[in-house]
C-alpha cells in the first residue's frame, strides 16, 4: 500500500503532499507533466514539475512568482486554470480537462479543416488577450501547449513556462515558433506571442511549422530572413499569416484582440457567418474520435551517461537520415547528446525526490520560502513585475462543462535541433527508470 501523496511512476517515486501522483504524462524541455488527483476532493489534476534549467534560474523564478500569482486568480475558458503553485518545489498544479493536444491531432489526422484551424487560432488569441490584459506573456505558444477539448474549444496551457533557451543570448521558447527578435535576444512581448500563435495557425493548416531549417542556425535564418510562408496556406489565411509573421514586430497586429477582428473578417468573408459553429463542430467530432483511440504503448525513458549519444525515446529527436515525416529534416548528431542531458536533469530531479529529498512541496498552505541555485543560463524577465498582486484571492479549482478524466496527448513530435545549454549538467548518479504511462 502506497503512502498517501506519493506514487510509483515508472519505478521512480515522487512525493507531492496533498496529491497522489497516478502516472507520468510526458517529459519535455520545460520539465515533466504528471497525471494526479487531490487526496481531499478526489478531483483529477495535472502537475507540471519544472526542469532544473528553469527552476535553478533565479531571474526566471522571480518572474514566475509574478505570473503564477496573476494566473492563480485568472479564470478564462481558453486558459488552463492554475490551481496552485509551489515555489520551493517548483511545481504547478493545473485543472484537468478532457482534451488532446493540437500536435497530436495534426500528427494523427493531418492538417485541420480551414474553419477548424481558424477557430483554434481565434481561441488562442482570446486566451492571449486575457493573459496580456493581466500583464502576463505566454512566451511559448505551440501545438503542444494548445489543448482541444470535446466541445471543440482550444485551451492554452503552460503560460509563463517556456522551454529553456537553447543557446546563450537567445530567449526561451520553441525554435519552430520563435519570433525573429527572440533569436537576437530581445525580450518576449505581446508581438512575440502573436507571432507564435500565427506559426501554430500555419502548422494547423499545413501539418508543419512555418519554417524548416536543417539546424538551429538555418532555422533561425528562416525566421529572421526567410520568405513568409503565406503561399503554403489557403487563401483565407494568407493575409493573417503575412501580418502575424511579419519580421518587424511593429508590422504585426497591435494586440491579440485586434487580430481577432481580422480573423472574424476573414472567416465570415470566406466561410460565412457561421464559420465558428461549423469549425467547432468539426473539431468536436475529430477530438472525440481521437480520444476513443486505444492509447499507444509509450517507450521507457532511461537515464543515460553524459557521453552516451543514444536518443531518448519520446523526446522527438529525429536521426539525421529521417526526412520522411512532415517537417522532418536532417538534424546534427550533437543535438541528440544535448537532448539527453536535458532529460537527464529532469530525471535526476525526480529521482532526488524519491531518494529521500524534500520532494515537490505542493500544499494547500502557503508555500515555504524559495530555494535558489544561481545559473549562467540566459534568463527572461521581459514581463513587467510592477503589477500589484497583493491580496489576490486564493484560487480554487474550477470545473469546465466538457471536462471528464482522460489523458492528454503526448509531447511535440516535430523534430527539434537542440544545442548544448550554457550550464554544465551535474555528474549523473544511478537513478530509477522513469516510464510514462501510455498517452495519446
Amino acid at each position: 500500500m502506497q503512502q498517501a501523496g506519493s506514487s510509483d511512476i515508472g519505478g521512480s517515486r515522487a512525493h507531492v503532499p496533498g496529491y497522489t501522483l497516478d502516472r507520468g504524462i510526458s517529459v519535455d524541455r520545460a520539465g515533466a507533466l504528471v497525471d494526479a488527483h487531490d487526496n481531499t476532493t478526489a478531483s483529477r489534476v495535472m502537475i507540471r514539475l519544472l526542469s532544473p534549467a528553469l527552476s535553478t534560474d533565479a531571474a526566471y523564478r522571480r518572474q514566475l512568482r509574478h505570473d503564477m500569482t496573476v494566473l492563480g486568480a485568472l479564470r478564462h475558458q481558453h486558459l488552463l486554470s492554475v490551481i496552485q503553485f509551489d515555489d520551493r518545489g517548483a511545481a504547478i498544479v493545473y485543472e484537468w480537462v478532457d482534451a488532446i493536444t493540437l500536435r497530436h491531432l495534426i500528427d494523427v489526422s493531418g492538417p485541420l479543416a480551414a474553419g477548424a484551424a481558424l477557430v483554434v487560432f481565434d481561441d488562442s488569441l482570446a486566451a492571449l488577450e486575457a493573459l496580456h490584459a493581466a500583464g502576463v506573456i505566454h512566451r511559448d505558444v505551440t501545438p503542444d501547449a494548445t489543448l482541444l477539448d470535446t466541445g471543440g474549444t482550444a485551451i492554452l496551457r503552460d503560460a509563463g513556462v517556456p522551454a529553456p533557451p537553447l543557446r546563450r543570448g537567445w530567449r526561451a521558447g520553441t525554435p519552430q515558433y520563435m519570433a525573429p527578435e527572440l533569436w537576437a535576444g530581445r525580450p518576449h512581448t505581446v508581438a512575440t506571442d502573436v507571432y507564435a500563435a500565427t506559426g501554430v495557425l500555419v502548422d494547423a493548416l499545413t501539418g508543419r511549422p512555418p519554417y524548416l531549417g536543417t539546424d538551429l542556425t538555418g532555422l533561425g535564418a528562416q525566421h529572421t530572413q526567410g520568405a513568409l510562408p503565406s503561399e503554403a496556406v489557403p487563401i483565407l489565411a494568407r493575409d493573417l499569416v503575412i501580418r502575424g509573421l511579419a519580421k518587424d514586430p511593429r508590422d504585426r497586429p497591435a494586440s491579440a484582440g485586434a487580430f481577432r477582428r481580422d480573423v472574424e473578417t476573414a472567416g465570415t468573408a470566406f466561410l460565412g457567418a457561421t464559420w465558428r459553429e461549423q469549425g467547432r463542430a468539426w473539431l468536436a467530432v475529430v477530438v472525440a474520435d481521437r480520444l476513443s483511440d486505444p492509447a499507444p504503448e509509450s517507450p521507457a525513458i532511461d537515464v543515460i551517461d553524459d557521453d552516451d549519444d543514444t536518443p531518448l525515446p519520446g523526446l522527438a529527436i529525429d536521426s539525421p537520415a529521417d526526412e520522411s515525416r512532415p517537417g522532418g529534416v536532417g538534424w546534427k548528431v550533437w543535438s541528440v547528446a544535448a537532448a539527453a542531458v536535458v532529460a537527464l536533469l529532469v530525471m535526476i530531479f525526480l529521482a532526488a525526490q524519491a531518494l529521500g529529498g524534500p520532494g515537490v512541496q505542493v500544499s494547500p498552505s502557503a508555500p515555504p520560502a524559495p530555494i535558489f541555485s544561481p545559473t549562467t543560463a540566459p534568463t527572461d524577465a521581459s514581463v513587467p513585475t510592477s503589477i500589484d498582486t497583493a491580496g489576490a484571492p486564493t484560487p480554487t479549482p474550477t470545473t469546465r462543462a466538457t471536462a471528464t478524466p482522460t489523458p492528454t496527448a503526448p509531447p511535440n513530435t516535430m523534430p527539434i535541433t537542440i544545442a548544448p545549454t550554457p550550464t554544465a549538467p551535474p555528474t549523473p548518479t544511478p537513478t530509477p527508470t522513469v516510464t510514462p504511462s501510455p498517452t495519446r
